[in-house]
C-alpha cells in the first residue's frame, strides 16, 4: 500500500475550490500531468491563481496527481485555513454551520462519510472529537488515526476539531 500523499494546506484549499467550482479529477489529472494549469485558471477566476500550482507541489513534494485520485493528507493546518478547507471540500461555513474560536471549531454536523473525509484529510496537529448522542456535554475523543466514536453510515454526528496542544491543557 502506497503512503497517503500530503499537502500543504494552501494546496489543499485550492484544489478544493477548483472541484467546487466543477472541475473533474479527469481534467484536474490532465491538468497534472502537463503541468498546463489554464483549465484551473479559467474555472476559478480572478479568485484564486494557479500559475504555480504544479510547480509549487512538485518543489515540495507534493504527489498532485495521487492525492487527486486517493486523497490526501494535510501538512499542517491554521484555524483559517481549515476554515476555508470546510468551505471549499464539504460547503460548511463559519458562523452557519460552526463556530470558531482560538484553536477550536465546534457544532460541526457531518455525515459519517464527511466525518472519514475530513478525519484522513486533516492534519496531525488537531484532534476531532465527535459529541456524544443524547445531549451529554462532554467530548468523545478520537485520534486522527483512528476510527471509534463515528457516527455509523448515513447517520451525522456532531464534531468539534481542537488544536492538539489545547486540547493537553483542558
Amino acid at each position: 500500500m502506497e503512503k497517503q500523499a500530503r499537502f500543504s494546506q494552501k494546496t489543499a484549499v485550492l484544489l478544493e475550490r477548483v472541484r467546487r467550482l466543477g472541475l473533474s479529477d479527469e481534467v484536474l489529472l490532465a491538468s497534472a500531468a502537463s503541468g498546463d494549469v489554464k483549465p484551473l485558471q479559467e474555472v476559478s477566476g480572478d479568485d484564486s491563481n494557479y500559475e504555480d500550482f504544479f510547480v509549487y507541489g512538485e518543489t515540495h513534494g507534493e504527489q498532485i496527481a495521487e492525492g487527486i485520485r486517493n486523497g490526501y493528507r494535510m501538512k499542517f493546518n491554521t484555524i483559517g485555513g481549515l476554515q476555508s478547507w470546510l468551505k471549499e471540500r464539504l460547503g460548511r461555513e463559519a458562523e452557519t454551520d460552526f463556530t470558531a474560536s482560538v484553536g477550536r471549531i465546534d457544532g460541526l454536523s457531518l455525515t459519517a462519510d464527511e466525518a472519514e473525509l475530513l478525519r484522513g484529510s486533516l492534519a496531525s496537529n488537531w484532534l476531532m472529537l465527535e459529541a456524544p448522542s443524547g445531549g451529554e456535554q462532554a467530548d468523545k475523543a478520537s485520534e486522527n488515526e483512528d476510527t471509534p466514536g463515528l457516527s455509523a453510515p448515513g447517520q451525522n454526528g456532531t464534531y468539534s476539531l481542537v488544536l492538539k496542544f489545547l486540547s493537553e491543557k483542558e
